[in-house]
């Protein structure tokens, strides 16, 4: 059996990075919307619509990269499998968010690679030295998130059953993805890094809504 050196592993984990950071698959499910009838919005509902899309994209952008982050540093196996399992459904909320976006004529935003290669950072940062860490940064960001979209479907116009139906979907699978991280034996963060996770994100959903 061949005993591998420093600069083979080196080279292994290399490419292993990479699959992760550029083979992320969608796992495939159905857009919630397909079958539901546009109803006409008047432009500036429109607009409205489109720029709260577009910062739910941007924080699937942003989820994309956390997870990734956790997997690149997980301390097991299972743990790397959940973080790419979690991932991949997260990656249909990109799909989603973006066929949402082109259906109202929009953009995504510009800040997206910013998002995604901080995210990648934080993730790894939040995993370094356990993987409870990583679960409980998990938790509370699912919960962060689920709050957001519960707040953006209270703000959408109540006859857009299209967008509705796709952030009722992500808020169910956000919440899902919180509870599987509690259950896994997540450890519970300190508030002042709450605090910190809510001011960052307040900043990307600033950035995201205008452009």
């Amino acid at each position: 059996m061949r005993k591998f050196t420093h600069k083979d592993n080196l080279i292994i984990r290399s490419n292993e990075m990479l699959n992760i950071l550029f083979n992320i698959q969608s796992s495939g499910r159905e857009y919630p919307a397909k079958d539901i009838s546009e109803y006409e919005l008047t432009e500036s509902e429109k607009d409205h619509v489109t720029n709260i899309m577009r910062v739910n994209h941007s924080g699937e952008v942003a989820a994309q990269g956390l997870y990734i982050g956790h997997a690149l540093l997980a301390k097991t196996q299972n743990q790397k499998k959940m973080m790419l399992n979690m991932a991949s459904e997260e990656k249909d909320h990109l799909e989603w968010c973006d066929q949402r976006i082109k259906e109202l004529n929009g953009n995504t935003s510009i800040f997206n690679p910013v998002w995604f290669s901080g995210s990648i950072a934080i993730g790894m940062l939040s995993s370094m030295t356990n993987d409870k860490n990583a679960l409980g940064f998990i938790e509370e960001t699912e919960k962060q998130v689920a709050e957001h979209l519960e707040s953006n479907i209270n703000k959408i116009p109540k006859k857009d059953n299209k967008t509705y139906s796709i952030l009722k979907k992500m808020k169910s699978d956000e919440e899902h993805h919180g509870e599987t991280a509690r259950a896994s034996g997540s450890s519970k963060l300190s508030n002042n890094l709450k605090n910190i996770m809510k001011i960052t994100a307040g900043f990307m959903k600033f950035a995201s809504y205008k452009i």
